[in-house]
């Protein structure tokens, strides 16, 4: 039997010493904090989270299953199993389904919210990680992780591109008759992808430092256009009409918003390396996307100009915002962890109130919009002492059952 040494006390404790006082605003009236911690086991690396504000569900797509966790009470309400390995969660929004991204498998799995069972699996470009869904057209769009040279939209198609060669596969799913209507191809390697309300689908692209601005009643107009054209191209079996936008793609200009172009694609800024993750606020036309080099940046998501930059922790690979309470919050997992909250006093004016120590490895996020609280999850590690070879030897290894949620709040 393995001894372990665990760093649960550790991890805490070092947490608490590493909280930084604001940097450039004061706290609101009472500063957040990490309220509560439900451990909630199960095993496997974890990825995005997805809250239903009404149900009041959390679900956490953790290694092989969707863990579905009540925020009132902080219990396991149930799981959605049988994943190859779960990345991303879309939720409609009738209360009725919900879609994740399956990665090794190059599916997306279809559930009934009020069963947790999978009721379709429908084919996607290789590796999808990022999905969302588009409600004006009642659409799922899943974003593959792995670009292709050839053939990408054959489901775990040819070997990956280059970067000057990269082309990404964005799969579209008709969320009403549960099929695959379209596949995608666009230049880059696509990242995380977000809603904007108004018939918007934002896609960062990391290694071109651009977000790329979907237009779904353009995408959908050119869907038809092809679907009744004798001519057009075909997809692979299952996968829909193929639409191939992976070449001179056209820029967004500020004094050019494209009016009319199905993709357009915004600069994240000289500021801003590696865009990870991004929000939206939808009333105002602005996109919140955290970025690699511990930056976050405000962009104009209708003419692609850069309103403000300001610093985040480290390792962000989620970003959240709080439309009513006008709160955006960063997912730092690297280092200690923390959560960067940053305030929107009015359109364009922001400022940071709070770097707040979590836990190493809490790298995402949802936030309810009905309390204000934040959800984080993370894993403990401690020392597996079995191993030969002595101190040199020893190596830190994740708790079995120490998977947990974290509640932030003010």
């Amino acid at each position: 039997m393995k001894t372990w040494l665990p760093v649960l006390c550790l991890l805490a404790c070092t947490a608490l010493q590493a909280q930084q006082d604001p940097e450039t605003a004061e706290l609101p009236g009472k500063p957040f904090y990490l309220k509560q911690a439900w451990t909630i086991g199960g095993e496997g690396n974890w990825d995005y989270l997805a809250l239903d504000p009404v149900a009041l569900q959390l679900f956490i797509a953790h290694g092989t299953r969707v863990q579905v966790v009540d925020v009132k009470s902080g219990t396991v309400a149930g799981e959605i199993p049988g994943m190859k390995e779960a990345h991303g969660i879309a939720l409609d929004d009738s209360g009725e389904f919900g879609y994740v991204s399956d990665g090794p498998a190059s599916q997306v799995r279809v559930f009934d919210r009020r069963t947790f069972k999978v009721t379709a699996s429908l084919p996607t470009g290789p590796n999808p990680r990022a999905i969302v869904f588009e409600p004006q057209n009642k659409l799922v769009f899943a974003v593959s992780a792995q670009p292709q040279t050839s053939n990408p939209a054959k489901p775990g198609g040819a070997g990956p591109a280059n970067d000057r060669q990269a082309k990404s596969t964005v799969t579209v799913i008709d969320a009403q008759k549960v099929t695959v209507i379209a596949t995608i191809l666009l230049p880059g390697r696509l990242g995380f992808a977000q809603t904007g309300g108004r018939g918007r689908v934002y896609i960062n692209v990391p290694d071109r430092n651009q977000i790329a601005s979907l237009d779904v009643s353009e995408i959908v107009s050119a869907i038809h256009d092809a679907q009744g054209s004798a001519q057009a191209p075909t997809a692979q079996p299952g996968t829909g009409v193929l639409l191939d936008w992976s070449v001179n793609p056209r820029p967004a200009q500020s004094s050019d918003p494209a009016s009319g172009n199905p993709v357009r694609f915004l600069s994240a800024g000289p500021e801003c390396r590696d865009p990870r993750s991004l929000a939206v606020d939808a009333a105002h036309l602005r996109l919140f996307v955290a970025c690699g080099n511990m930056r976050m940046a405000v962009l104009n998501a209708t003419t692609g100009d850069q309103v403000a930059y300001l610093p985040i922790g480290p390792g962000a690979d989620a970003i959240g915002f709080d439309a009513d309470r006008q709160l955006i919050y960063t997912a730092n997992g690297g280092a200690q962890g923390s959560v960067t909250i940053i305030r929107q006093d009015v359109t364009d004016t922001y400022a940071v109130i709070q770097n707040l120590p979590t836990r190493r490895r809490a790298r995402t996020l949802a936030v309810n919009p009905v309390t204000g609280d934040v959800y984080l999850v993370t894993d403990a590690h401690g020392v597996d002492l079995s191993q030969e070879g002595g101190i040199g030897a020893l190596r830190t290894v994740p708790v079995t059952g120490s998977f947990q949620v974290l509640v932030v709040g003010n």
